[in-house]
């Protein structure tokens, strides 16, 4: 049973069935973690990885945990509002985590992984800050004001707009830098940049709006 006594900064980790997992890449991300929860096939990833959650949560039409009895564990109907992983975000925000780590996200359906992405903007409404990952791959929202990004070496950092446009976009720390830009849903401009040679982070200035940062290793 999960703890529910709050503390400042607790750490949620959620595991989701997309067929992109790394057994390792998991079980080294749930050493940090407050609390591991599995969204519906999630269950089976965490199984495969050896990792023992705390929490079982969805309408299971891909996972039927049914003699899983030790566990926390909350069911839904198939046909609801909600996907397994907002319905996961939520639990987080009641019980008091900030920092929540999304695995198992990509891959499989692009359905999926697009309204995957967009769970980032909405766990901002409930007061999270989620990170979508997997062993390559970092995406997270930076929001209106200052934000810096520490460096990191081989990979692109792109930021994309998702929803109305991003206004007073300044990017500073970065190959191509922007000064007061506007981004929109409408074109990629700001994909594939890179940190600067001599930056040691990148500054990110947002006037009005919120992008989505995307961190990717190169092969």
């Amino acid at each position: 049973m999960v703890d529910r006594q709050q503390k400042e900064e607790k750490k949620g980790l959620i595991f989701c069935a997309a067929p992109e997992w790394d057994d390792a890449f998991a079980a080294a991300r749930a050493k940090d973690a407050d609390c591991i929860l599995c969204a519906d096939g999630g269950y089976l990833r965490a199984l495969s990885a050896g990792i023992e959650p705390d929490v079982l949560m969805g309408d299971f039409d891909s996972c039927a945990p049914e003699k899983v009895t030790h566990l926390e564990k909350l069911v839904f109907p198939v046909r609801k509002d909600d996907t397994d992983l907002i319905l996961a975000l939520r639990y987080m925000a009641e019980y008091g985590y900030q920092e929540v780590e999304v695995l198992g996200c990509f891959g499989g359906r692009q359905d999926h992984a697009i309204g995957n992405i967009q769970s980032i903007l909405f766990g901002l409404t409930l007061g999270l800050r989620v990170t979508l990952a997997d062993p390559r791959n970092r995406i997270f929202a930076v929001t209106q004001g200052v934000t810096e990004i520490p460096r990191e070496e081989n990979c692109y950092i792109s930021f994309l707009c998702m929803g109305a446009p991003c206004e007073g976009v300044t990017l500073e720390g970065l190959s191509y830098p922007l000064q007061d830009a506007v981004l929109t849903a409408e074109f990629p401009l700001g994909v594939s940049n890179e940190f600067a040679e001599d930056a040691p982070c990148a500054r990110i200035t947002i006037r009005k709006g919120t992008l989505i940062c995307v961190i990717a290793q190169k092969e």
